[in-house]
């Protein structure tokens, strides 16, 4: 009789150390699966090109790189000629990207 006892604690114990193991690398595994995101937001003001001086409106975006065409898939005003700007510490202008990428100050 003890020996089924020890026979079934042993088997329990193996289960519940494979059910431990398993879990830790699903965990590991959703950790790698899970898309990446820059830490933060970039506020992005967004100018028509021809009528630059006051702004359309303003984005979010994670990837300045992404500012212009941004801007112009969420306002109509632009149809495709807006730009998008943002405060850059390092300079006193506003640095804008058109929509080839292209990076200037402003």
């Amino acid at each position: 009789m003890k020996r089924g006892r020890l026979q079934t604690k042993v088997s329990f114990l193996a289960m519940l150390f494979v059910i431990a193991l398993l879990s830790v690398m699903m965990i590991i595994a959703t950790g790698f699966l899970v898309p990446t995101y820059a830490d933060e937001s970039i506020s992005i003001s967004c100018y028509n090109e021809a009528k630059s001086s006051w702004p359309v409106g303003r984005v979010e975006v994670f990837d300045v790189a992404q500012a212009a065409q941004a801007c112009n898939s969420l306002y109509y005003d632009c149809r495709g000629r807006c730009i998008g700007c943002y405060q850059d510490s390092d300079y006193l202008d506003n640095v804008c990207v058109d929509m080839r990428g292209n990076t200037f100050l402003k």
